[in-house]
C-alpha cells in the first residue's frame, strides 16, 4: 500500500541491476537450464532429422506466447518519438503574483520531470526527420501531483471545432485505398478548411525540417487558465524557446537524404548529446573528488592547496557551461478584464497570440527546462508513459478552449486503451503521492490499498490535507459549499455571468474570420531575414534574390512546390488561388513590382513536375500510380470501380 507514493526519489523503473542473479529461469522463478534449447522428439534417417516438438516444454510455450503479445496498441497520435528525464527550474519571483502553483511558488525551485518528444503523423518506427508536426509532452513530478504539459510544434492547430477533429487527423494518414502516402488529402482539407493554412504554412517552411529536436520552439497550443485564488485567475499559453544556438533546418532534400541514412537521426543526436555530457560531468566530478581527498589528506603545500582549489572551480565552471537539451520558458498572461481587446478569440487553437499586443499581453520568464538523464528501457518508460492534458496541480487549470476540452477526454481514454485502467501505476507515471482508494482492481493493479475499505461514506474520510491546496481551486462554474453544506465559497468563474449562452452545431461570428491574416504575417514577417549564416543553401539563397524575396520565403515556396507536384490538377489550381487572394488581401507594400506568392508556387511546381517527368525511370512503373481518393484514381488507372468492388454473389450470407 504505501509503496504507491514516491516521494522520495525521482520516478524510474527499478535498475535489472538490482535483482539480476546469474540463475537463469521460468517467469516463475524456477531455475533453467539452456534457455536456448527446447525439449523434442527426434528421429535419424540417414542426413535427416525428423523432429516434434513437445507441448509439455512449459518453457517454449510461453516464450511463443508472451512473443505473440509483446505489443501494445501503438499510438493514434505520436507514435513514434524518444524520451528523457529532466528538471524544471524556476527563474521568476514575479510568476508567482499569477499563480499559487506550487512547482512555481518560488525562485530557483526544481522540479523533477520526463519528456516524450515525437513526429505526429507517422507511425512507431517512421524516419523522425520528416516533415511533420512535433508533439512535446512533459510530466512533471510536482508535490501537488502530476502536471501535465501536452505541447506542440506549430503551435497552432488546423482546426478550431471538434467536429473536424477526425477528419483532420484522418488526412495524415495513409490513403484507405492504396495504404500509400496521399497529398491529395492535405491540400483537398486545407484549400475547404482555411483555418488549417496557419498551421499547413509553418509546416511546409524549413522549420518543419529541424535539424535537431532541442533548435524546435514548442508552444502549448491550447490556452489555460493561471488560479492564485478564488478570486484571481488570468488566462495563459506557455512557450517553450531553445535555450542555445540554434542550428539552420534541413532544406527538404536534406531531410529526405537524412531519413534514408538514418531514420532514427533525431533521437540519435538528442540521446548523443546527453550520452555525452554526462560522460564529462562524471569526469569532472570524479576529478574533483580526487582533488578534494588530497585537500581532506593535508599533505598539501599552501600552494598545491590554491592550485587544486582553482582546479575545483574551473571544473565547476565546466560543469555549468554544459550545454544540454534546454529551453526557457515563458508564459504569455492575459488579464480577464483584457479577453475583450484581443485581436483574435485566445481560446481558439488555430490562432497565434497577436505580437504587437504586448501592452495587454504580458510575457514573462517562468523558468529553464532542461533534459539530462535517459531512459533506462525503452518501452517501459518512453512507450508506457502516458500523458494527459487533464492532469493538473491547483493553480494550473483547464479554460473553455473547445480543442482543449476534446484532449481531456481523449488522452486518458487512449491510455486506457493503449495501457488499461492502471497506468499511473506505471514507474514513469506514478505521481509522488496518491491516495484514492475508490480506483480499485482492473488488469495490472500493482497497488490495491490492502484491506482499505473501497468506499468513502462522508467528508472525513475524503480530505485532502491540512493547508495544501486542492483541485477545488480548480476553475468550476457554480459556487462550491463546504463541508456542512453552508457558506457557498466563491470561486474562478468559467462564465461571464452577464453574458449570453448558445448551443449550436454551426459557426460563429469568429470561426472564419480572416483565417489568411495570420498565415500572410507569418510569411511576410516571420520568414524575413537574410539567408543561415550555416548550412544554407546557395540555390535558395540565388532564386530568392531572382524573386525579391526572403532566403526562408522561397524556401517556403520550394517545399510547397515538392508537396504539389504529386497531387492532383484541380487541387493544385485551389492552393494557388488561396496563396493568390491571401497575397491580394494583405499585401500593403504595392507600390513596387513583387511576386504574388500563389504564382511563384504554381510556377515553381509546374517546374519540379517538369523536372520529374524528365528524369523518370521507364522501369519505374510506380511511380506513375496516383494515390489520391479511388473515385479520381481509378479511372486514371484504367480500372473501372465495379471491378475492385466484390461480387455479391460471393459474399457470405
Amino acid at each position: 500500500m504505501a509503496g504507491i507514493n514516491t516521494a522520495g526519489r525521482h520516478p524510474a523503473p527499478q535498475k535489472t541491476a538490482d535483482w539480476y542473479t546469474k540463475s537463469f529461469t521460468m517467469p516463475n522463478g524456477c531455475p533453467i537450464d539452456n534457455p536456448l534449447h527446447s525439449n523434442k522428439i527426434q528421429q535419424k534417417n540417414g542426413n535427416t532429422y525428423k523432429i516434434s516438438q513437445i507441448l509439455q516444454d512449459n518453457y517454449v510455450m510461453d516464450q511463443i506466447a508472451h512473443l505473440d503479445r509483446e505489443r501494445i496498441p501503438e499510438r493514434f497520435g505520436h507514435a513514434n518519438g524518444c524520451g528523457a528525464y529532466g528538471e524544471f527550474t524556476v527563474t521568476s519571483d514575479e510568476i508567482q503574483k499569477y499563480t499559487c502553483a506550487d512547482f512555481l511558488s518560488e525562485k530557483g525551485k526544481k522540479t523533477p520531470l520526463f519528456a516524450r518528444l515525437s513526429t505526429t503523423s507517422a507511425f512507431r518506427g517512421s524516419a523522425d526527420t520528416v516533415r511533420d508536426t512535433r508533439g512535446f509532452a512533459f510530466k512533471f513530478y510536482t508535490d501537488e501531483g502530476n502536471l501535465d504539459w501536452a505541447f506542440f510544434w506549430p503551435g497552432v492547430f488546423s482546426i478550431w471545432d471538434n467536429g473536424k477533429i477526425i477528419t483532420n487527423n484522418h488526412v495524415t494518414k495513409k490513403c484507405p485505398w492504396s495504404g500509400l502516402s496521399d497529398p491529395n488529402m492535405h491540400f483537398d482539407f486545407i484549400t475547404k478548411n482555411q483555418e488549417a493554412l496557419n498551421s499547413s504554412i509553418r509546416l511546409h517552411s524549413d522549420d518543419g525540417t529541424p535539424r535537431r529536436y532541442n533548435d524546435i520552439t514548442i508552444r502549448s497550443l491550447n490556452t489555460y487558465m493561471f488560479v492564485k485564488d478564488c478570486q484571481t485567475y488570468s488566462y495563459v499559453r506557455i512557450t517553450l524557446e531553445p535555450a542555445h544556438e540554434i542550428h539552420t533546418p534541413f532544406t527538404n532534400a536534406e531531410a529526405a537524404s537524412q531519413a534514408g541514412l538514418d531514420p532514427d537521426y533525431h533521437t540519435r543526436r538528442l540521446y548523443k548529446q546527453i550520452s555525452n555530457n554526462n560522460d564529462k560531468v562524471d569526469e569532472y566530478k570524479g576529478r574533483q573528488a580526487e582533488l578534494n581527498a588530497k585537500l581532506q589528506g593535508g599533505k598539501l603545500s599552501k600552494a598545491e592547496q590554491d592550485k587544486a582549489k582553482e582546479e575545483i572551480k574551473k571544473l565547476d565552471d565546466a560543469i555549468k557551461g554544459i550545454h544540454w537539451p534546454e529551453w526557457i520558458v515563458k508564459a504569455h498572461i492575459i488579464q480577464p478584464e483584457d479577453v475583450p481587446k484581443v485581436k483574435v478569440n485566445i481560446l481558439d487553437a488555430s490562432k497565434v497570440f497577436p505580437k504587437d499586443q504586448d501592452d495587454i499581453i504580458k510575457t514573462i520568464e517562468v523558468g529553464r527546462l532542461q533534459l539530462n538523464r535517459l531512459p533506462l528501457n525503452q518501452f517501459a518508460e518512453v512507450e508506457q508513459a502516458a500523458f494527459c492534458a487533464a492532469n493538473v496541480v491547483p493553480g494550473w487549470d483547464i479554460a473553455p478552449d473547445p480543442i482543449l476540452q476534446a484532449r481531456i477526454f481523449a488522452y486518458p481514454d487512449t491510455q486506457r486503451h493503449r495501457l488499461g485502467v492502471n497506468a499511473e501505476h506505471l514507474p514513469v507515471n506514478r505521481p509522488k503521492h496518491a491516495w484514492n482508494p475508490l480506483r480499485r482492481d482492473g488488469p495490472a493493479a500493482l497497488f490495491n490499498y490492502d484491506d482499505v475499505p473501497t468506499y468513502v461514506a462522508d467528508y472525513n474520510g475524503a480530505k485532502a490535507k491540512e493547508g495544501t491546496n486542492t483541485a477545488d481551486m480548480i476553475t468550476n462554474p457554480e459556487p462550491w459549499l463546504d463541508a456542512k453544506d453552508q457558506h457557498p465559497t466563491p470561486v474562478v468563474p468559467l462564465w461571464d455571468k452577464n453574458g449570453s449562452f448558445d448551443v449550436t452545431r454551426g459557426l460563429n461570428e469568429w470561426a472564419e474570420q480572416d483565417p489568411l491574416e495570420q498565415p500572410w504575417d507569418y510569411y511576410i514577417n516571420d520568414l524575413a531575414g537574410p539567408p543561415p549564416k550555416k548550412h544554407a543553401n546557395q540555390k535558395y539563397a540565388h532564386m530568392a534574390r531572382t524573386k525579391g524575396i526572403h532566403y526562408r520565403q522561397w524556401a517556403l515556396v520550394e517545399n510547397y512546390a515538392q508537396h504539389l507536384s504529386a497531387v492532383r490538377e484541380e487541387l493544385r489550381e485551389a492552393t494557388y488561388a488561396m496563396f493568390r487572394t491571401m497575397d491580394d488581401q494583405y499585401r500593403t507594400d504595392k507600390s513596387r513590382k513583387y511576386h504574388n506568392l500563389g504564382d511563384l508556387i504554381q510556377e515553381r511546381t509546374n517546374e519540379v513536375i517538369s523536372e520529374k517527368n524528365k528524369v523518370k525511370d521507364s522501369d519505374s512503373e510506380g511511380d506513375d500510380v496516383p494515390v489520391g481518393p479511388r473515385k479520381a484514381t481509378l479511372p486514371l488507372l484504367g480500372i473501372s470501380p465495379a471491378s475492385v468492388r466484390p461480387n455479391e454473389s460471393e459474399l457470405p450470407n
